[in-house]
C-alpha cells in the first residue's frame, strides 16, 4: 500500500498534465479566433467599404498595404499577450507551454486558411499543394516562436516591451507580402525568405529556453 502511494501520485500529476497541455493548445485555438476570424477580418471587411478609406489606400497602395500587415501583427501579439496574461497562468511557465499555445494558433489559422480556400485547393493536383502544405507549416513555426517571444517577456517580467517587439517583428513578417509584389519577388523567393525567419525564430526558441522552469518528467 505505501508503494502504491507515489506512483497512484504520478499519475495524478500526469493526467492533470495533459489536461493542461490541452487547456493551453484550446487557447491558442481561441486565441487566433478572437483575435483574427471575430476581430480582425470583419474590421478590415467593414473597411474596405468605406469609400474613404478605400480612397486613401487607392492613392498610397503600398502604405496601405503595409499598414494592414503591420495590423496582423498588433492583433494577434495583442491577442496572445492578453490569453497569457489574464488565462494562462502563473506568469512563469516552463517552456512547453508558449510552444503548445502557438501550435494551436497556428493550426488553427492553418485550418481556417484551407476551408476558405477549399474550392481552389480541391481543383488542385496533388504536386500543386506542396507550396501551400510547407507555407503552412513555416507559418505554424512563426506563430511558436512569437509564442515564446510573448511569454520570455513574462518570464523575464519585461512584459511591455517584449510585446512591442513583437508586434513590430510579426508585423515585419507579414509586410514581406506587400513588399513582394512592389519589387516583383517570385513565390519561391518569398517563401525563402519565410523560411529564414521561421529559422531565425527556432534559433531564438531554443535560445530562450534558458528562461524557463525546468522541465519534469510529467510536465
Amino acid at each position: 500500500m505505501i508503494a502504491d502511494i507515489p506512483k497512484n501520485r504520478h499519475r495524478n500529476m500526469k493526467t492533470v498534465s495533459i489536461w493542461r497541455v490541452v487547456f493551453v493548445f484550446f487557447l491558442g485555438v481561441l486565441c487566433f479566433l478572437v483575435s483574427q476570424v471575430f476581430t480582425r477580418v470583419p474590421l478590415l471587411a467593414w473597411l474596405q467599404k468605406q469609400p474613404d478609406f478605400m480612397l486613401w489606400v487607392m492613392s498610397f497602395p503600398l502604405l496601405g498595404s503595409v499598414l494592414v500587415a503591420m495590423s496582423a501583427g498588433l492583433f494577434e501579439e495583442s491577442g496572445r499577450f492578453v490569453f497569457k496574461a489574464l488565462a494562462i497562468r502563473p506568469a512563469r511557465s516552463r517552456i512547453w507551454e508558449p510552444i503548445v499555445f502557438g501550435l494551436g494558433h497556428g493550426l488553427c489559422e492553418a485550418v481556417w486558411l484551407f476551408t476558405t480556400a477549399w474550392t481552389t485547393l480541391s481543383s488542385m493536383d496533388p504536386s500543386q499543394l506542396i507550396l501551400p502544405v510547407v507555407e503552412r507549416l513555416l507559418a505554424i513555426t512563426i506563430h511558436v516562436g512569437f509564442s515564446v517571444m510573448i511569454w520570455n517577456g513574462f518570464q523575464l517580467d519585461k512584459r511591455w516591451r517584449y510585446l512591442v517587439f513583437a508586434i513590430l517583428a510579426h508585423g515585419l513578417v507579414d509586410t514581406l507580402i506587400p513588399l513582394a509584389g512592389k519589387f516583383g519577388w517570385g513565390v519561391l523567393q518569398l517563401e525563402g525568405m519565410v523560411a529564414g525567419v521561421a529559422a531565425l525564430l527556432l534559433v531564438y526558441v531554443f535560445y530562450s529556453r534558458k528562461y524557463y522552469l525546468k522541465e519534469d518528467a510529467y510536465v
